[in-house]
């Protein structure tokens, strides 16, 4: 769904810029997709809607989706300009329009995960939202581990609980690209469902960080050798099938997966954001399937069940998922397993929004493991602040209490 609230843009910040008015905030504005964001001074939203709450943005994180929205070469989202990019951020409430049905107060320490083309999203000193998309965060979770854990970990939990019922010793295979989606999915998997995860990483770092996770065994997809990967996982399976394949990478990578998925009761899930159902039938890498000794003047047994799982692949976005109790409830539950220490998120890098271009770059040339942390109140390229600088008393306290357990 598309916010038609755009911003009035009131220039263009330079270094030794004066400190902001309480009428105006800084923000990474995309003024035009494939070109750099400009960091810019914009309008105050004076008046709240009745369903709208204001918030000071501590932490936002830069996700893949985030970045190819930037880039511009994903031509089927034309989101609107100017945009603010950035769907999922934590802070602390300044203002609460009239309705209040999640009770919140002034103060209070949340996160938000907004709709992926709503134009205010979380690259701003402060941002208005729907109260709908605004959760309350317990002082033991510390608000930058917070802004990292919403949609990875709510997608994978709504999938995992109420779509393919993982249970302990399932076994499950996941792609994890740099986004950190499918990194959440094998922390969940291993951590809460006690499942065997097979990870499919891009990367040989992320490898290493796939095991560190718990993952049962991972193969790593070098300079998209799809032949080569398809032997890899028939290695790391043998004999077994998966009860379910996530895919959070996309590239027709549920095609290959399909043989070594159960035919029969097996599931092939997409949560990649850029999935088409239109598309995706001819979306097939070029592979080729190794054959194995006696075998290879037999019929393939096994396409009427690979033909099947891949008609009925189910695909999820947590954000436009119908029911709006489901939705706010997978979230809720997120935040209540990070808080019991069941799950964690994982942050790979930490940029000031004085840097934001540098922590784009570091997206695309693919350095990342797991997410990229935007500190937004931290508006000076000269500062060393993303480690250091409002890390609130709670923030500390939680760290402190995690590293002793």
């Amino acid at each position: 769904m598309f916010s038609t609230k755009l911003f009035s843009v009131l220039g263009h910040l330079s270094e030794g810029s004066a400190l902001l008015s309480r009428a105006a905030h800084r923000a990474a504005v995309l003024r035009e997709p494939g070109k750099p964001l400009t960091l810019e001074v914009i309008k105050k939203v004076e008046k709240l809607k009745n369903d709208e709450v204001r918030v000071k943005v501590h932490y936002c994180s830069l996700n893949s989706t985030d970045v190819k929205i930037i880039s511009g070469k994903h031509k089927e989202l034309k989101v609107p300009l100017p945009f603010i990019p950035g769907h999922e951020f934590s802070g602390e409430i300044v203002e609460i329009g009239k309705d209040n049905p999640h009770f919140f107060n002034r103060g209070d320490r949340v996160v938000v995960m907004n709709d992926l083309q709503d134009p205010n999203g979380g690259l701003v000193t402060e941002a208005v939202v729907k109260n709908r998309d605004v959760w309350t965060v317990p002082q033991s979770v510390p608000l930058r581990e917070m802004a990292v854990l919403p949609y990875g970990h709510g997608t994978a939990l709504l999938t995992f609980a109420l779509h393919c019922n993982l249970k302990e010793n399932d076994l499950i295979l996941i792609t994890a690209g740099p986004a950190g989606m499918g990194l959440a999915a094998i922390d969940l998997a291993v951590s809460v469902y006690k499942a065997k995860v097979i990870a499919i990483c891009d990367t040989e770092s992320s490898s290493d960080l796939v095991r560190s996770k718990g993952a049962h065994k991972a193969v790593c997809m070098m300079k998209n050798n799809y032949t080569k990967l398809y032997k890899s996982i028939q290695d790391a399976l043998g004999d077994k099938k998966a009860k379910v394949a996530y895919d959070a990478v996309g590239k027709g990578l549920l095609h290959l997966l399909a043989d070594f998925v159960e035919p029969e009761k097996g599931k092939l899930i997409s949560v990649d954001p850029f999935y088409n159902a239109q598309t995706f039938p001819k979306e097939v890498p070029q592979f080729e399937r190794p054959k194995r000794k006696g075998k290879e003047d037999k019929p393939d047994e096994s396409a009427e069940g690979r033909a099947k799982l891949l008609q009925n692949v189910q695909h999820f976005d947590l954000y436009e998922y119908p029911d709006l109790d489901t939705y706010r409830q997978m979230i809720s539950d997120t935040i209540e397993m990070r808080s019991e220490g069941m799950i964690a998120g994982h942050i790979s890098k930490v940029f000031p929004l004085a840097k934001i271009q540098q922590a784009i770059e570091f997206v695309q040339q693919k350095q990342c493991t797991g997410k990229v942390l935007i500190d937004v109140q931290c508006t000076d390229p000269e500062e060393d602040c993303a480690e250091k600088k409002h890390s609130t008393k709670e923030d500390d306290a939680a760290a402190k209490k995690k590293s002793k357990d």
